[in-house]
């Protein structure tokens, strides 16, 4: 049997199509989140929203001890659950079932949290080794990718009609 080279092209675009479809569907939907040792403690944060703005339980951390942020998904609304911490280099979308963020933060100050269209915010503190607190302060205008790029909320404050 013979076989034509658009039948070959065409069997390598389907392969080349399914191979990045499951490497992608594959790494789930968080861009970078740090290895923790499944053996350490953690600090255990929960976090929801409250009048468009992220609350975080507690909201000060201590540098260098891994972070599991718990998010309460029943006060997560529209683009809420898809949760940004730049100075960490954190990007999730959250669901139901898969309501955790780990990262360990490795530098002290007090640093953004906001969804991808910068619409909900909030902010943590992390403190310095010696536990006092810090001195840095992460400004808004220091945020990179998707928020700052986005046409909502940097500009207007918000209320492009993302769900919220």
């Amino acid at each position: 049997m013979v076989v034509s080279k658009n039948t070959w092209f065409g069997i390598l675009i389907l392969i080349s199509i399914f191979l990045v479809g499951f490497f992608v569907f594959s790494q789930g939907s968080s861009v970078a989140q740090n290895n923790i040792d499944p053996n350490k403690e953690f600090q255990v944060v929960k976090l929801s929203v409250e009048g468009g703005s992220y609350v975080m339980s507690p909201s000060t951390l201590k540098k260098d001890v891994p972070v599991r942020i718990e998010a309460d998904m029943t006060k997560m609304p529209g683009c809420s659950k898809s949760i940004v911490i730049s100075a960490f280099n954190v990007r999730k979308n959250l669901a139901e079932g898969a309501n955790t963020i780990e990262f360990t933060p490795n530098k002290a100050g007090t640093f953004n949290i906001a969804c991808s269209m910068n619409m909900y915010k909030g902010s943590f503190t992390v403190l310095e080794d010696n536990g006092s607190s810090p001195v840095y302060v992460e400004s808004t205008s220091t945020t990179t990718g998707p928020i700052a790029e986005s046409s909502c909320g940097m500009a207007n404050g918000g209320g492009c009609g993302c769900g919220g």
